[in-house]
């Protein structure tokens, strides 16, 4: 299996996240694992958090799996605070 490996925005917010949904969605369309590394990303807010949303949705419909790695400290304390550390496979490596 090909597991499509996708390096986010140092920021994912408004101004960014439409555009970059859009790339990745294209990149993941015919993935069933792809994979989220935030270890760049130092700022993201509602937008970027439904934009990762959105897509571990799309995955999920057609049976597949999101993951986020190595995501920074403020984005993992946003992650916590809004308790999607239940909704996403996050890895810390």
């Amino acid at each position: 299996m090909n597991i499509n490996t996708v390096t986010a925005p140092d920021e994912l917010c408004s101004s960014t996240s439409r555009a970059w949904k859009d790339r990745v969605a294209q990149s993941i369309a015919d993935q069933m694992e792809a994979s989220i590394d935030l270890s760049n990303t130092r700022f993201i807010d509602s937008s970027g958090l439904g934009v990762l949303l959105s897509l571990n949705k799309a995955l999920r419909a057609r049976g597949g799996v999101l993951k986020l790695f190595n995501p920074s400290a403020a984005v993992s304390q946003l992650i916590e605070l809004t308790r999607l550390h239940r909704v996403f496979d996050i890895i810390h490596a």
